[in-house]
This record gives C-alpha cells, sequence and structure tokens, in this order.
C-alpha cells in the first residue's frame, strides 16, 4: 500500500472536517495557521475562509499574549460566543488552528469534544504527512 504523500494532506484533511461536520450540529470548520493562512476549510453556505483565517489567528495571537501575561500556561483553545452562534478555536501542534462554528442551540461541551478529537486527529495526519 502507497503511503499519501504531503500532497495529499489537504484531501485528508478536507475529509476530517467533514466527518465532524456531518457528526456534529456545526456550522462549518477550518483548519489554519497561526500566521492567519488557511489550509483547508468546510463551512455551509458562503463564508470567506481567508478571512476567518486571519481573524482566528489575530484572536489566538491576542489570547496568547493574555495567557503569557497571566502566567497561565500555553493557551489551548477559546470561545466565543455570540447571540447567534459559538466559535471554538483549539490551539494544534506544529502552529495551526482548529477554528468550528456552531449554532446557538448546540451543546457546547459536546461540539467542543468533537473538535478537540478531530483536532488530534488532523495533528497526527500533519506531523505523519506533512
Amino acid at each position: 500500500m502507497v503511503q499519501p504523500g504531503a500532497e495529499e494532506v489537504p484531501n485528508i484533511l478536507k475529509e476530517v472536517l467533514k466527518k465532524l461536520s456531518n457528526n456534529s450540529p456545526i456550522l462549518g470548520a477550518a483548519i489554519l495557521s497561526v500566521e492567519g493562512l488557511p489550509l483547508v476549510s468546510h463551512f455551509h453556505g458562503r463564508t470567506e475562509e481567508v478571512a476567518v483565517a486571519a481573524m482566528v489567528a489575530g484572536i489566538h495571537s491576542a489570547g496568547e499574549q493574555t495567557v503569557r501575561e497571566l502566567r497561565q500556561g500555553n493557551l489551548k483553545s477559546i470561545i466565543i460566543q455570540g447571540n447567534r452562534g459559538a466559535t471554538l478555536v483549539i490551539s494544534m501542534p506544529s502552529d495551526y488552528l482548529l477554528a468550528v462554528t456552531a449554532p446557538e442551540n448546540a451543546r457546547l461541551g459536546l461540539i467542543f469534544n468533537d473538535a478537540k478529537r478531530a483536532a488530534r486527529e488532523a495533528s497526527k495526519i500533519i506531523r505523519e504527512l506533512a
């Protein structure tokens, strides 16, 4: 059996996001670099992945600075709640982030667990194939 190469990583990661989307009541998900460059996304509807990646990277940067200043260790995740939904940002090894959007009626605990599982799976893929 042939091992997939680095050029296939985005397609494999897209499948991870699709599986997350199919198994959880989420509106979309994206994997991006901490610099704000989108790697792969799977959003329902029309969402501009470049803009989302830039905003999430900015929020992550502010969160990192906050935990550093407050001496709370390394940033693991951020939850942003609006009156019409929530966005979860989960830090992944190798300077990547997983961003997940959910509707207002979603159970955040379940989505958070599913997102952490997807982040672990994506991290493993990036580590092994990139």
